[in-house]
């Protein structure tokens, strides 16, 4: 019997790894094609872009591994039905939650590889990768060290600070205008953003303008300015949820808390990280009753049509009700776990048929 786990452990290992590096494939030439646009601005050239694709590669397999899961298991067992290898298993003595067991610890594995994914590659990867594409795309930025970029755009000078730090939230937007070489404004925001109309909105936006008359300050939790300057610098300060590793968003949506600020996006951003680590494990044990059932004796092509349309309806479902999770108010948690239970019990239910 731990042979035959062994054997269908590794063969549906292999399967996803197949699936995976296709997918893979297939996305980073579209994540490539992308970048061509870009490719020949200042210092930004076919090898910054490669680079750029290669290092969010880690993010991109954490994205698409529950779908590869689901692929790469109706592969491997669609293999060994059509070679009736399963039905040598069943008649040998093998039952339905034994081969359950073998199919789950390979999904045991996989959640393994998606913890390491979204824990430390993903985020810190993701984020070199965006500060080499912003770098090479404006000469005129300076790091200045490990902590904070600086932009001069004429009168104006902005120091964006890194996101996260090791104990609590340390980043932001400082602006400084200059007139006649004298200041005549600092302000800092603790993120930026942009919206529809190409305007700035910066969050927890305070001023301190210096005036004949003297000095003038204002707080705003939410202001919007008109600074010419090029999106793709936001990147330095706006906190995204998949650049940071779990402690860290952790940490920010308790700050955004304790500030009276929109955490409501980070929060849907944590439980729906939590919920795909968790259906991966799902997506791997689905295929078992898929190919012990109806697609026993089906053809590879029929597999993988079956894999991809509940593999991209699960993507898609899940995405749409997280957007709409912020636009209507929704708790995060039905969010995040509401596609997954929906999963859990479809799966549950093809299980309960099996014979």
């Amino acid at each position: 019997m731990r042979v035959l786990r062994r054997y269908i452990f590794f063969g549906v290992l292999k399967s996803v790894a197949l699936v995976l590096g296709v997918l893979l494939c297939v996305g980073a030439f579209i994540e490539f094609s992308g970048q061509l646009n870009d490719v020949g601005v200042a210092r930004y050239g076919l090898p910054e872009a490669m680079t750029y694709v290669a290092l969010r590669m880690p993010r991109t397999v954490f994205e698409i591994l529950p779908a590869s899961a689901l692929l790469g298991a109706l592969l491997s067992l669609g293999n060994l039905a059509v070679h009736r290898e399963l039905i040598v298993m069943r008649a040998s003595g093998v039952s339905r939650f034994g081969l359950l067991g073998a199919v789950g610890m390979a999904g045991v594995a996989l959640m393994g590889v998606m913890i390491l994914l979204g824990e430390s590659l993903a985020p810190s990867l993701g984020a070199y990768a965006r500060e080499l594409r912003t770098q090479a795309l404006h000469d005129d930025l300076d790091l200045a060290d490990a902590q904070s970029a600086w932009l001069k755009d004429g009168d104006r000078i902005i120091n964006f600070k890194r996101n996260i730090g090791a104990l609590e939230f340390s980043g932001g937007v400082f602006l400084f205008e200059v007139s006649d070489q004298s200041l005549k404004q600092i302000a800092r925001a603790d993120s930026a953003d942009i919206d529809a109309g190409n305007r700035w909105v910066l969050a927890n936006y305070e001023e301190t303008s210096f005036t004949p008359e003297g000095v003038r300050v204002n707080h705003e939790l939410d202001s919007r300015k008109e600074y010419g300057l090029s999106p793709d610098l936001l990147g330095l300060s706006v906190v995204r949820q998949d650049l940071l590793d779990t402690p860290s968003l952790e940490r920010y949506i308790r700050y955004l808390q304790d500030n009276g600020l929109d955490a409501s996006g980070y929060l849907i951003a944590y439980w729906t990280r939590m919920a795909s680590v968790v259906s991966v494990v799902i997506m791997t044990v689905l295929a078992l009753p898929f190919v012990l059932g109806g697609l026993r004796s089906a053809g590879q092509g029929a597999r993988l049509v079956v894999g991809l349309v509940i593999g991209l309806g699960y993507y898609v479902g899940a995405q749409v009700l997280a957007n709409s999770g912020q636009v209507f108010d929704l708790d995060p948690r039905f969010v995040a776990w509401a596609p997954v239970a929906l999963l859990a019990t479809v799966t549950v239910a093809a299980l309960a048929r099996v014979r």
